[in-house]
């Protein structure tokens, strides 16, 4: 499992989520995991978006829950699904979900190999 950095928007610390950790682990049935930080005025949801580099496509992976815990930390996983067999160079967003313009967080890029589907 390959950890990827991850950069966080925090000019909106006020309203943002932050992406803390992030590992590709590719192979069969590869996924993405991805951990992040929240805070009192962070959304309640935020989607999970498989962000297309060269072609600048956003695949939606998932709309997630913020404060599943209650600690101000959360984590979870998405499978390439969304990707529809599509290989090519990707960062993992989380984002709002009324504007998936409107990034919080962004990995660093990894690749995704066509035998990874």
């Amino acid at each position: 499992m390959a950890s990827i950095p991850a950069s966080s928007n925090f000019r909106r610390s006020n309203d943002g989520i932050s992406l803390t950790k992030t590992q590709y682990k590719p192979g069969k049935h590869s996924v993405v995991k991805y951990e992040w930080a929240y805070h009192d005025r962070s959304p309640e949801r935020f989607l999970v978006i498989f962000f297309d580099v060269k072609l600048k496509i956003a695949y939606i992976a998932d709309n997630v829950k913020t404060r599943q815990n209650g600690n101000g930390k959360g984590k979870g996983e998405v499978d390439l699904d969304a990707l529809n067999e599509n290989a090519g160079k990707y960062t993992l967003r989380l984002t709002n979900v009324k504007d998936t313009d409107d990034v919080f967080a962004e990995s660093e890029p990894f690749v995704v190999k066509q035998k990874d589907f």
